[in-house]
């Protein structure tokens, strides 16, 4: 290993790398992965690639000086590359790691590490979830573990179909493992690969998608290669980045104006004012209530909650109109109006307004309850204007404020659910008692 100085970077690397390494930080290359603390580059010299991993600890206040206490991201992932690779693991080889610092601290944290020929296995086309468990259960030998498994931190070679452990964020190394860390990591690897598993396992693994899919839901109110904050109008928006374009830009800066002058008018209600135009459809919250003022300065609006619902809903496969941004406007903090602007559903008509097949509409409302609280939701509205149809008759779920999250629905709340919406078709002239019946036949059996 050698060990040297560059530039205020305090280096240690592999000893093939100390005649490339400059060439590798001035040669400019590609970004994998960009947020404020954080980015990623891949470089290609001398016939060979590299990925370039930067801890940029500086962008956040006061976190360079936690590193004085205990070891960086960077460096716990380089001294665990050492240690896996002496126990014999194939994991994608770390050449060099970097640290800058000064009075303040860790300032910078830079990860080299070499590129190999392989794909994450969620990117193969003909993915062997059988190889990938061999793979898993090797790990498991050695006693690796890694907290957050999935195909994206496997690459496989397509050629040879060798497999290697990328990313070792989460990973540990332990004298043996239980049988429950065991069954956990099997459970996360088949959520997304299918591999054979016992029934324990299998209900862990569904368990476990909902409760991760949860947390990943609130990536939408952070700042990362999908959403970013961006002030508009005087309006902190909550952006969603590859639906951003001009028409979009021109609504965020006058939204007020937009429900005023150029929308048309779905509902002026007094809690809330819904308008569409251009495909896009803005809702916005407005005051009611001086009861909530006090709650408001302490919990998120209902558009920011709408927003996450909705992208929740996105993640786990529910149809609804996709989010774009959102914001709120404050005074001293206190709420005045929230905003969630939503892509238009094309063709959209409700439930009440079917005139097409009704055992295709039955057999769809089912499908999308039954999906519902298997994925953990309860909606306590499910009335047929909460329930479109596109124009290619998929059906959507709209009007969120309803919904909520459990996890795991009680079967009460499952009935209760399910009787609103019996009560609500049962009001609607164009379905019989038969289809009725047929809808929840339907849903038990769909029901997990």
């Amino acid at each position: 290993m050698i060990r040297l100085d560059r530039n205020g970077v305090r280096w240690e690397m592999q000893p093939d790398i100390a005649s490339v390494l400059d060439e590798i930080l001035t040669l400019s290359g590609s970004t994998i992965k960009e947020a404020p603390a954080k980015l990623v580059t891949v470089h290609s010299v001398r016939g060979k690639t590299y990925y370039v991993k930067r801890y940029r600890h500086s962008a956040v206040a006061l976190r360079p000086l936690k590193f004085l206490f205990k070891p960086s991201q960077a460096r716990q992932e380089w001294e665990l590359a050492q240690k896996l690779e002496t126990i014999g693991l194939p994991i994608v080889r770390h050449v060099a790691i970097g640290e800058r610092w000064s009075w303040r601290g860790l300032t910078e944290s830079i990860l080299i590490t070499e590129g190999f020929d392989g794909k994450p296995l969620n990117e193969m086309a003909d993915v062997n979830p059988e190889a990938a468990l061999r793979f898993v259960n090797r790990m498991h030998e050695l006693g690796v573990l890694q907290r957050d498994l999935h195909p994206g931190n496997i690459l496989v070679a397509p050629r040879t179909g060798e497999m290697r452990l990328v990313d070792l964020y989460c990973t540990e190394i332990k004298p043996h493992l239980t049988e429950a860390e065991r069954a956990l990591n099997l459970a996360l690897l088949r959520i997304h690969l299918p591999v054979k598993v016992s029934p324990e396992v299998e209900r862990l693994s569904a368990q476990e998608r909902r409760r991760r899919l949860y947390y990943r839901s609130k990536r939408c109110l952070k700042h990362n290669r999908e959403f970013a904050p961006k002030n508009l109008g005087g309006l902190p928006w909550q952006i969603r980045l590859p639906f951003q374009n001009a028409e979009v830009e021109r609504l965020l800066a006058a939204p007020d104006e937009f429900l005023a002058a150029r929308a048309q008018i779905l509902k002026p209600g007094r809690s809330s004012t819904v308008g569409k135009a251009d495909g896009l459809v803005l809702k916005r919250y407005n005051f009611r209530k001086f009861g909530n003022l006090f709650k408001d300065l302490f919990r998120l609006s209902k558009a920011r909650r709408a927003f996450r619902k909705a992208y929740h809903l996105e993640l786990v496969g529910i149809p609804t109109a996709r989010c774009i941004a959102t914001a709120d406007r404050r005074v001293a903090r206190i709420l005045l109006r929230g905003y969630f602007l939503m892509e238009e559903i094309p063709g959209a008509i409700h439930l009440g307004q079917w005139r097409g097949d009704n055992a295709q509409a039955i057999q769809a409302v089912a499908a999308l309850l039954a999906k519902l609280h298997n994925q953990g939701f309860s909606h306590r509205d499910l009335k047929e204007t909460n329930l479109v149809f596109d124009r290619d008759q998929r059906l959507y779920l709209i009007d969120l404020e309803g919904l909520e999250y459990l996890e795991t629905v009680p079967p009460d709340r499952a009935r209760a659910d399910f009787a609103r919406l019996e009560r609500a078709l049962a009001a609607l002239p164009q379905f019989s008692e038969a289809e009725r019946i047929a809808l929840r036949e339907r849903y038990e059996k769909l029901r997990a």
